[in-house]
């Protein structure tokens, strides 16, 4: 989209309040008063500084900027899941949340053009060239159907799931990237470059899991980070926020110790797939008391995206969902609300 071309992604999102209260301004069409007014009673997050976005699916899509303001396809932009037939390309949920974006006007992450898992299992016994090949394709395609995407999420988890496994829907295409090479990292300098070339105007992402909870990640992830930045590769840094690496065992100022150390980059954080479980309303609740605030806060992350709100969610067993099945709204969602608006006294 092309809105995020030309400012920081903060600056973008937040419309303030003042226009809402008070309609069109001096300069301000009615339209834009219009949107302006729409969005200071819907999302989270309007009139905020941060972004607060959400993960695009089937089950997530009822009343989805009712609280989000910033869009990313759940599994609609995996390649398995667009080409799972080699040459047939299936569209219809990344042409949905990219419509949800369009159409609302709200920033867009694709996720993601390069992964180790939920590839085309055509891909892994190709040869390299072949490999190569479609490849490219792949990322021409995105970029021809979905012109002025916001941010491009490059590659997943590198660290964790690398597209280097011939296993099932692992890819085994690192190879035909470059491998290793002198880098250790080339494969991903590579796929960084080829975004560069097919995505000119969007801000390009590295995304990961389990960074934040763990100093040793953060260093390895961090040189992966800086050799992207010598080539000026980068331009924002993913963490994902899942239940998982934020469990009481690893103590909070451990993740703002280690989102300074990202931060130090210059380059701004986005807190990418946030979940905390609780099939408890109570337990879920003081999770994301204790949790949410220390990334929300932090002067390096520009805001944050939910990974699903209603049931259907991937970690629906573990009561990450905010919203029950008759449609009510769960305590850490109505707390999540008034925290972020700076409704709350302490």
């Amino acid at each position: 989209m092309h809105r995020f071309k030309t400012a920081p992604l903060a600056a973008l999102i937040a419309l303030p309040l003042a226009l809402a209260a008070c309609g069109a301004q001096d300069g301000q069409s009615p339209t834009e008063a219009a949107r302006a007014d729409a969005d200071a009673r819907t999302s989270i997050a309007a009139g905020q500084a941060k972004f607060l976005g959400g993960a695009h699916s089937p089950p997530q899509a009822e009343g989805f900027t009712d609280y989000w303001n910033k869009v990313t396809p759940e599994n609609g932009g995996k390649w398995g899941e667009v080409e799972a037939e080699r040459d047939v390309m299936n569209w219809d949920e990344l042409d949905a949340a990219w419509r949800v974006a369009q159409d609302n006007d709200l920033p867009f992450q694709m996720h993601v053009m390069v992964w180790g898992n939920q590839q085309p299992e055509w891909i892994r016994s190709l040869p390299p060239e072949e490999q190569r090949a479609e490849i490219e394709e792949w990322f021409a395609a995105v970029a021809e159907r979905y012109p002025g995407i916001d941010i491009v999420e490059v590659v997943n988890e590198p660290l964790n799931d690398p597209p280097s496994k011939d296993d099932e829907d692992g890819g085994n295409y690192a190879r035909a990237l470059g491998g290793d090479g002198e880098t250790g990292w080339d494969w991903i300098l590579e796929s960084f470059r080829l975004a560069r070339t097919h995505f000119p105007d969007s801000k390009l992402m590295l995304n990961e899991y389990s960074v934040t909870n763990s100093e040793d990640a953060t260093r390895r992830y961090l040189e992966i980070v800086r050799l992207l930045q010598a080539e000026n590769l980068i331009d924002v840094i993913g963490v994902q926020g899942h239940a998982f690496a934020t469990t009481e065992e690893t103590s909070m100022d451990v993740h703002k110790a280690n989102l300074d150390a990202l931060g130090a980059t210059g380059l701004p954080v986005h807190v990418t797939e946030f979940d905390l479980d609780g099939v408890d309303d109570a337990v879920q609740l003081a999770s994301y008391q204790r949790v949410f605030p220390v990334f929300w806060e932090h002067p390096a992350v520009e805001g944050m995206t939910l990974w699903g709100f209603r049931r259907g969610l991937w970690r629906d067993e573990q009561g990450a969902y905010l919203i029950r099945e008759d449609g009510s709204e769960r305590p850490a969602l109505e707390w999540l609300r008034s925290y972020v608006r700076g409704e709350l006294t302490q």
